[in-house]
């Protein structure tokens, strides 16, 4: 039996865990702030991992992953999506010449000024097996002469479905809800008045679920809340996709809650001006808005087109596990 070790280290990475499957787990740390990820291990019903490292900076979660690798002498090491972590999984297993596995792999925005974008790029050059969570992904790893690339789906889209279904709550379709992250949308001044600004023209009320950075700095640049913006804690992530499902839409620059307010079938605004995900933008479900533009879309409705399915039928962690018995 082949022997798996996982390293992951951000709650989206925990979204997208698998339980089932049979492997020693790394917790690099890099989501830090107790309550977010607390919320999300308890949620998920995710166990204490083998190994938790509490590094957020890159040489250092190098440096904790490499003799836990040495110790464990895997077959493989699974990395997941495009985060440091990532990253920093991917080059300690390489360095030791053991083979990596890329779920989420082939997702490109083509943006190249998005760390992000390069992370894709590193960590799929260095991979030996590619988990793809659309067929367009699958189709640029083989034209760019990958092996071993399977469509599976999008794993997020299991975990959301293991929690339904859901229960319709007495405001459904009434508010809207927003999360916030991104360093060049909440290190600028400009760009948090912008968006405030916009929002603030909202003809509903918006929930805006808070990183502790965009906290810190709403403070910081002394911005004034609009009276329609009520500031929440992290919800747990089942809370958090009932919320979601009875939204009238998602104000976001998470990648993950694109996929989920697209399954969802919720509109939602991303503020980016490109993203990975480009399936829920074709099927006009998404629209990306700079900070500056986010007022005019904010009261405006519409319905988009298209099959959720082309993310996978929430079987992706199932066919993962089958192709691993298999490899």
């Amino acid at each position: 039996m082949k022997k798996f070790v996982t390293i992951i280290g951000t709650r989206p990475q925990l979204i997208k865990y698998d339980r089932e499957l049979k492997q020693k787990l790394v917790w690099t740390g890099q989501h830090y702030d107790k309550l977010l990820s607390n919320v999300f291990f308890k949620g998920l019903k995710i166990p204490r991992p083998d190994y938790v490292l509490a590094q957020t900076e890159l040489g250092a979660m190098i440096d904790g992953i490499t003799p836990i690798l040495k110790k464990e002498q895997p077959d493989y090491v699974i990395v997941y999506g495009d985060c440091r972590t990532t990253l920093a999984g991917a080059m300690a297993a390489h360095y030791m010449n053991i083979p990596i596995i890329h779920i989420e792999a082939g997702c490109r925005s083509y943006n190249d000024s998005m760390i992000e974008e390069r992370i894709r790029i590193a960590v799929d050059n260095l991979s030996s097996v590619f988990f793809t969570s659309s067929e367009k992904a699958k189709d640029l790893l083989i034209s760019q002469g990958k092996a071993r690339v399977f469509f599976v789906g999008a794993t997020q889209i299991d975990t959301m479905f293991s929690i339904f279904p859901t229960k319709k709550p007495k405001d459904a379709y009434k508010y809207r809800i927003m999360t916030l992250h991104r360093d060049f949308n909440i290190e600028s001044k400009s760009s948090l008045e912008n968006i405030m600004g916009g929002v603030s023209k909202s003809d509903m009320s918006i929930e805006l679920y808070t990183h502790p950075h965009t906290k810190k700095n709403l403070k910081k640049f002394n911005i004034a809340i609009p009276k329609n913006v009520s500031i929440k804690r992290p919800l747990g992530y089942k809370q958090m996709i009932n919320r979601m499902a009875f939204a009238d839409k998602v104000i976001t620059d998470s990648g993950g809650l694109q996929v989920e307010a697209f399954v969802l079938r919720r509109p939602c605004i991303t503020l980016r001006n490109d993203t990975e995900w480009t399936e829920t933008v074709e099927q006009g479900w998404n629209i990306l808005v700079s900070p500056d533009g986010i007022g005019e879309y904010i009261n405006k409705t519409w319905r988009g087109k298209g099959d959720w399915q082309v993310y996978g039928v929430a079987q992706a962690k199932k066919n993962i596990r089958i192709y691993l018995e298999n490899l």
